[in-house]
This record gives structure tokens, C-alpha cells and sequence, in this order.
């Protein structure tokens, strides 16, 4: 179910205002592109930032986008003791980086704070969960669920300076709660989204878009490394990888299935053709994969491989696909890593 968030604001006005702190955990291609729309629609937000923190400091955020160029200038932090506690935390880190949730969520979190992860894949709510957790935010890990509403972003935008953000397409936002229907709570975030320009949807079930996002992720982030160096472009323009992006896109309708989550099988038309309009876009596993960093290999594509398999699904074009990329980004590290140690 999509709610509408216009007749949400005209029936509860007074409860769709967010005047809160906002920290953005992750100020990459995704969060900082997002916490720069937020921050220019007047909220109070905040960014952590591990690259380029002084060159941020010191000129701020160049937004390069197809909706519109703008520069910021926010509060920047290079510690979450720094920025302090928060009301809303928006978490955009890359899901091979989760093992520090719980070092930053502490400084930042109260058990009145609300988590919200755009990040890609599955099982990063849980994650997040358990971070709260152990950090000391919270006693369990259902009371820690409690706080945290999960989202999709379908957004084309990369990062080519610390403090560069090109943004060439797309960037609704979806959102759900992460445990129980949404709150008074999930449609004040979605309205901060929609005030910053940004369409936003609060919808019933966050598998349902957490796998609908995964119908796109799965083969193009996939394809892109596999078939080296394969951005969009060249996926569609290629007969044989257009149809096996086709053919792992329907199989992944067909996990989200037996994971009790029924998507149209129109959708793989229609992100086929708003994939159509992006050009050459590389997406961010291969960005990451030419540049040598570690890739998002167990969100993306080994989780919903795991759980259709646990329904006794065997999903092989996204089998094989996981591990023709699990092997080419153990490889990459560990060719980096006996480079770095022959060097030193």
C-alpha cells in the first residue's frame, strides 16, 4: 500500500512538523547528495565525514544536479562525539562498513532517536538493530527496532570529489517502517523529503520495497562488475547482457515471492526503461570496484540469494552471479592488500 502523504499533512498538520537534528552518517554520493537538499530546505542538519573533511570544512558541498546546481556550506564533523546527539539519523554508509555502526551510533543516538537507512540490500535494519544495542543505546534488539525506519532510494548520483556531488537522475525516496505499520513519525520524515523536493512515498511493507529496489541493484550492480566495466549503457546496448539483466531481474521477482512479497511483473519494463534514460551510468558497485575498494557483495547480492535459498528457492542466475563477484572482489583486495605490504 502507498499512503498519501498530502491528505496525511491535511488530516494531522501539527504532527508533520520536524524541527529536530539531523546527523548524516555516510556523507558519500547518496547521504551527502540527500543531506544537501535537506540542509538547503532550512533543517538543522549535520554531517559525519571520514574523506575530505577539511576541504568540506573550509568550502562546503558542490551539488552538481539535474534538478538544479547549488553549493552548502553545513556544520561538519570528523567525530560523532563531535556532533552529539540527534534527533534523526540518516545512515547512507556503504553496507561493507556497518561493523562501525556501533562506535557511531553511540555519540549520536538517545533511545528517542529515530534511524533511518537508505543503504542497499538486505539485513541492514537488523544491523542496525544490533548496533544500538551494543553501544548501550538500547537494552534489546526489539526495542532498538523500534526506532529505525528503513528506505530505498532510486538515485543516480556519484561522488568525484570529496566534496563534489554529481547528481544526473532520478532520486525518489521510499520508506516503511521497519517493524509494525508507519507512525505519525514515518510520514514527518517523508515530509521532509517532499519540502526538500525530493518525492517520497511511506509505504506498508519494507521488504516490498527493500526487494523491488534489489529487481534493479541485483543485475546492475552485478553485471557491472562481472562484465567488466559494464555501466548501464553498455548492459542495454549489449543483446546478450540486456537479456540476462531481463532474465535476472524476473528471477528476482520470482525470490521476492517466496520471500511473501508479490511484485508486478511490469516493474522489470518499467526500471528497464528508467534505466534507459541514465546514459552511461556506472553504478556504485563498480565504481567501487575500479577504484579497489570493498564492494557491497553480501547486502546486494548474497543475502537475497540466502534467503531465497532458505525457501527452498535456488535462484541460479543470481547464484552465480554472487559468486562470480564475491570472487573477483576477493581477489581485488587481496592483490591490493600484497601490493600495500611489498610496498611498505
Amino acid at each position: 500500500m502507498v499512503y498519501s502523504i498530502s491528505i496525511f499533512v491535511s488530516e494531522t498538520q501539527s504532527a508533520m512538523k520536524f524541527g529536530g537534528k539531523i546527523g548524516i552518517v555516510g556523507a558519500g554520493a547518496l547521504g551527502a547528495f540527500y543531506g544537501a537538499r535537506l540542509y538547503r530546505a532550512g533543517n538543522d542538519v549535520h554531517f559525519l565525514v571520514r574523506t575530505g573533511f577539511e576541504l568540506i570544512r573550509e568550502h562546503g558541498y558542490e551539488i552538481r544536479s539535474c534538478d538544479g546546481d547549488f553549493t552548502i556550506k553545513p556544520p561538519v564533523y570528523s567525530a560523532p562525539e563531535d556532533l552529539g546527539k540527534c534527533d534523526l539519523i540518516l545512515v547512507g554508509l556503504k553496507a561493507f562498513a556497518n561493523h562501525f555502526l556501533p562506535e557511531v551510533l553511540g555519540p549520536l543516538a538517545t533511545p528517542n532517536t529515530v534511524v533511518v537507512t537508505l543503504q542497499n540490500g538486505l539485513g541492514n535494519e537488523e544491523t542496525i538493530a544490533e548496533a544500538l544495542v551494543k553501544c548501550g543505546v538500547h537494552r534489546s534488539v526489539a526495542e532498538a527496532s523500534k526506532q529505525i525506519i528503513g528506505g530505498t532510494a532510486f538515485l543516480c548520483s556519484n561522488r568525484v570529489a570529496p566534496n563534489v556531488i554529481i547528481h544526473s537522475a532520478h532520486g525518489f525516496v521510499r520508506l516503511a517502517e521497519f517493524q509494525g505499520s508507519p507512525k505519525e513519525r514515518t510520514f514527518a520524515v517523508a515530509q521532509l523529503f517532499l519540502d526538500a523536493g525530493i518525492s517520497c512515498e511511506v509505504r506498508e511493507s519494507l521488504a516490498a520495497i527493500r526487494w523491488e529496489k534489489l529487481v534493479w541493484n541485483i543485475p546492475f550492480n552485478g553485471l557491472g562488475v562481472a562484465a567488466h566495466q559494464a555501466d548501464t549503457a553498455v548492459i542495454l546496448a549489449d543483446p546478450e547482457l540486456r537479456t540476462t539483466a531481463v532474465e535476472i531481474m524476473k528471477e528476482v521477482i520470482a525470490a521476492a515471492k517466496v520471500n511473501g512479497v508479490d511484485l508486478d511483473e511490469r516493474l522489470v519494463a518499467d526500471l528497464i526503461g528508467k534505466t534507459e534514460i541514465m546514459g552511461h551510468y556506472k553504478s556504485s558497485m563498480q565504481i567501487d570496484f575500479e577504484a579497489g575498494r570493498p564492494l557491497e557483495v553480501e547486502a546486494i547480492l548474497g543475502e537475497p540469494v540466502r534467503r531465497a535459498q532458505q525457501k527452498g528457492f535456488s535462484a541460479p542466475r543470481m547464484h552465480m552471479l554472487y559468486a562470480l563477484v564475491r570472487r573477483m572482489d576477493q581477489l581485488r583486495q587481496s592483490n591490493l592488500e600484497n601490493s600495500q605490504s611489498r610496498s611498505s
